[in-house]
């Protein structure tokens, strides 16, 4: 093969490359769009009373053990950035709460939220669903809680 016809294969395979790497490197990049309403329920355990569960009379010795409906409402996202508020309804209850996080990790599918009292470190699965723990520590605060859970996007 004449050194031309090496030299212009050569060529196009590395424009090929180049560009699969670089198409490869976008799609990693992109920030999922997480925004809607999220719903599912809570399978809580609690020592304490306050917060999302005022009629708790959970103790260490002898947690409550609780489920609630939740909606986590992603109202607002710039990048990998959002906000939004949690509801829980149940037991008679209705309670509100803000909260604030971030997506990370590998294709920025891992999420970490905060609100008022507590934290939640959690997985996208796929385009609507979200699994995650939330913990609170009561600590002088009025109660401590676990609650691990899947919640599915309303579409």
């Amino acid at each position: 093969m004449p050194a031309s016809v090496c030299a212009q294969a050569s060529a196009l395979i590395g424009l090929s490359l180049a560009a699969f790497v670089t198409s490869s490197a976008l799609a990693a990049d992109q920030v999922p769009d997480i925004k809607g309403k999220w719903a599912g329920k809570t399978y809580s355990i609690v020592a304490g009373s306050g917060g999302h569960w005022p009629s708790s009379k959970g103790t260490f010795d002898k947690p409550g053990l609780f489920e609630k409906d939740l909606v986590i409402e992603v109202t607002n996202q710039e990048g990998r950035r959002f906000w939004g508020n949690q509801t829980l309804t149940g037991n008679g209850e209705n309670t509100q709460e803000p909260m604030i996080g971030e997506l990370t990790g590998k294709d920025n599918k891992t999420v970490v939220l905060v609100d008022s009292d507590g934290y939640l470190n959690g997985q996208l699965v796929g385009k609507d669903t979200l699994t995650f723990c939330y913990t609170q520590a009561g600590g002088r605060g009025p109660s401590s809680v676990v609650s691990c859970t899947e919640v599915k996007r309303q579409r």
